[in-house]
């Protein structure tokens, strides 16, 4: 169980670095924390935006919490397995997925406020900047045999999400996107990382019901 909760905190690590999205989150964070952003401030600015993301999956977790709860099915893992790793493979050959939702009008309300709202627009826009991972994580709770397992899946991604998040305020406070511009040039690589790690997952589901159904 850890395991697979490791990889699922690495996936939403690596969700957040999706090409369609990170390259705006840096200038956004500028905008509703000011051009002079203290440590204090980057930190506690980087909080409330993983809180807007943790609204966003936690309605999606109880969703598919509800979602599994009528549902029956010893096939749920070997299906999802296929799904996931067939998503893993579309990310490192770079199949493209219709973009359900994309951050085309955010807040304008500069602080904290603004940078919360905003959190809950980032986590939307992973529908369609980071679809194979986000649909992955969706499959594979609902093919865990606790429905309860499935938010707690979710809630392990959206901290990986998050704690990014926070030491990219960090970084944009002490090194005014230095790094930042360096972590986009590497963004395609990992991408392939992405969908090496979703093809990990679907395996560890596809193995898991061999184990329980057929030996």
């Amino acid at each position: 169980m850890i395991s697979e909760l490791i990889l699922i905190f690495l996936a939403g690590m690596l969700a957040l670095f999706s090409p369609c999205s990170f390259p705006m989150l840096p200038g956004y964070i500028s905008y509703y924390l000011g051009a002079k952003i203290s440590l204090k401030r980057a930190i506690f600015g980087g909080i409330v935006c993983i809180l807007g993301l943790f609204i966003v999956f936690s309605i999606i977790g109880l969703i598919v919490f509800i979602f599994r709860i009528f549902i029956i099915s010893s096939f749920l893992g070997f299906i999802a397995g296929i799904i996931i790793i067939f998503m893993g493979i579309s990310m490192i050959i770079e199949i493209k997925f219709p973009k359900f939702f994309i951050i085309s009008r955010t807040p304008r309300q500069k602080g904290l406020i603004g940078l919360f709202l905003y959190g809950i627009a980032y986590g939307l826009a992973t529908f369609g900047c980071s679809a194979p991972i986000t649909l992955s994580i969706i499959f594979y709770s609902i093919a865990m045999n606790s429905p309860l397992y499935g938010i707690i899946a979710f809630i392990i991604y959206t901290i990986g999400m998050g704690i990014p998040i926070i030491i990219i305020t960090i970084l944009i406070a002490k090194t005014k996107n230095i790094i930042i511009k360096r972590v986009m040039k590497i963004i395609p690589q990992l991408q392939k990382i992405s969908g090496i790690v979703l093809i990990i997952i679907g395996s560890y589901l596809i193995y898991s019901y061999y184990v329980s159904y057929l030996i």
